[in-house]
């Protein structure tokens, strides 16, 4: 029984749809995780042209969307999210709508069973992202203590500052001090110098001193 791509498909993709084809053929089936990185794949077909780097490119460049089919030539790559996994079902030509229920039904029940090989690259996956974590929470640990010695550092700084000012005061203090005693000190050697300069008085005519005269002049006869 031939398929036909009814007419309401195009509205789904902003890429053209394929020509319609004589007959749907289920090519492959690649498995992605949440970063739509490739975990692994089913070859439905072994002469399908298109591989893992050809859904790479075709990805668009908005990400996927469930169910929302994208194109190269008259191949095309319909996405269905399961879980935290998307399986891109790779067809020459379109699915019908009416048959991605059951898609994706077949798809949900094969996320249960998967391969053990898909579960080594699932956890690798799961390892990185908490390796990750465990990055990002201790870069901010990090930045944590760094930011608690700045705040440390400040408030040390902020007291160096206060004792500084504090020491100025006093050094100005003790200038002032040591100013006026060298002003005091140089205002006794003045007075010193003042006092050894004045002249001392000599004897009187009959050999007694000049007080002595006066004395004897004062006392009457």
């Amino acid at each position: 029984m031939v398929r036909r791509e009814p007419t309401g498909v195009l509205a789904h993709s902003s890429l053209q749809a394929p020509k319609m084809v004589p007959r749907i053929d289920y090519e492959r089936i690649f498995v992605l995780d949440e970063d739509s990185n490739l975990l692994g794949e089913y070859a439905l077909r072994d002469d399908c042209p298109l591989e893992s780097d050809d859904l790479r490119r075709a990805i668009p460049v908005n990400g996927m969307r469930h169910l929302v089919a994208f194109y190269q030539g008259e191949y095309a790559f319909t996405p269905f999210r399961v879980e935290d996994l998307w399986f891109i079902v790779l067809t020459h030509g379109v699915p019908p709508i009416e048959d991605r229920g059951s898609i994706g039904t077949l798809l949900a029940a094969m996320r249960v069973h998967l391969p053990p090989s898909l579960s080594p690259a699932i956890a690798a996956r799961e390892d990185a992202l908490r390796d990750r974590e465990h990055e990002a929470a201790e870069r901010e640990a990090t930045l944590s203590r760094r930011e608690q010695r700045v705040s440390l550092l400040e408030a040390e700084l902020r007291s160096s500052a206060i004792t500084l000012r504090d020491l100025e005061s006093e050094v100005r203090t003790r200038e002032r001090r040591v100013n006026a005693l060298r002003d005091y000190a140089v205002q006794m050697q003045r007075s010193l110098r003042a006092t050894k300069s004045k002249p001392e008085r000599g004897p009187a005519p009959d050999g007694t001193t000049a007080a002595t005269s006066e004395s004897s002049s004062s006392t009457p006869p």
